[in-house]
């Protein structure tokens, strides 16, 4: 059985004013989901995936030796688990 300890599928709306109204009845802080087919938080719930082609790495903490490198996902480079390295000019 999953317990999650932090129910903020079952929170009001962020950024809402508290004055506004809002589903009282469904919606609180500090309330638990005990079941995984709890239907307000199922609702409320969304998982994102996010799959990057390209990232970059900046390092400017010592302006006299600054780096900057792109990592580029390439599948021809199974070395190096898929990723080719190259550094540019920060």
């Amino acid at each position: 059985m999953l317990i999650l300890r932090t129910a903020s599928f079952k929170n009001p709306p962020p950024g809402q004013s508290i004055k506004e109204p809002y589903d009282e009845k469904n919606l609180g802080l500090g309330q638990k989901v005990n079941d995984l087919h709890d239907s307000v938080a199922r609702k409320n719930f969304r998982l994102v995936v996010i799959v990057p082609d390209m990232v970059e790495q900046t390092d400017l903490s010592d302006p006299d030796k600054a780096r900057r490198f792109r990592y580029t996902f390439d599948e021809s480079t199974r070395a190096n688990a898929g990723w080719k390295t190259e550094e540019t000019w920060p």
